[in-house]
């Protein structure tokens, strides 16, 4: 695929670039199936709603005294080979920053944007669990170890950069702060979101509880005693728990 016709807008974001007011632009389409997953229409491929690239573009030259960034997000929005070339149009036409969001599946993809002539601004990475566990997520060997290079890559570009996981206990548990602190050395933030019910891809999740506060409060504990740079937020409302 080369890029989208038409992307998802959402004009105005506290929350998703950090430190800026920005838009965020979804891309469709995913190689995961997360079951708790809030953007099921993304991941399915459908666009109802979405603006043309061009309009996209205009929109943002328009808007670019009163932003401080755009984010790329999807979706997987590194699915789009071309990526870069949208990336770079918006950072020179519109002079604004440009932060993509990724689950470093697509380590080749990711090595491309970084090493390019206008790499990307800002780059946020989902950790879904511990290595050993992707299978959860019907990601096995050959791709696991496409998630480590991509982890290391972000780390050792010096691109300021932001690893998270989504919360839910079917994934993530004390068990594995071990294991994802040693995938995450050496990163300068990392998030705890905690799972919220409604809209997810897998039905079944929105009869699940929000996340305990109680496991937030251990992981974010473990963490922090392992020297990752820890914030947990909420994921509905994007403000700091602790």
């Amino acid at each position: 695929m080369h890029l989208p016709s038409s992307v998802g807008l959402q004009k105005t974001s506290l929350a998703d670039y950090p430190g800026k007011v920005a838009s965020v632009l979804f891309f469709p389409g995913c190689n995961l199936r997360c079951s708790y997953c809030h953007n099921p229409d993304l991941v399915l491929g459908r666009t109802e709603g979405f603006v043309r690239r061009d309009e996209v573009i205009n929109f943002l030259k328009n808007r670019a005294s009163l932003l401080g960034g755009v984010v790329i997000s999807g979706g997987e929005p590194l699915l789009y080979k071309d990526l870069k070339l949208f990336m770079k149009e918006i950072q020179t036409s519109c002079h604004l920053p440009v932060k993509i969001d990724t689950n470093g599946l697509l380590s080749d993809r990711l090595q491309d944007l970084i090493q390019s002539d206008s790499p990307p601004d800002f780059i946020a990475m989902d950790i879904k669990t511990s290595l050993s566990s992707y299978d959860r997520f019907a990601v096995f060997q050959k791709d696991q170890s496409n998630i480590q290079d991509s982890i290391k890559m972000i780390i050792q570009s010096g691109i300021p950069s932001q690893f998270r996981t989504t919360v839910h206990p079917d994934f993530i548990d004390v068990s594995m702060i071990d294991e994802i602190s040693g995938m995450i050395r050496g990163c300068t933030s990392y998030v705890l979101n905690s799972f919220q019910p409604g809209n997810c891809l897998d039905t079944a999740y929105n009869a699940h509880n929000p996340t305990d506060t109680m496991l937030l409060r251990e992981l974010y504990k473990g963490f922090l005693e392992q020297g990752i740079p820890c914030s947990c937020v909420s994921l509905e409302y994007g403000s700091n728990s602790f």
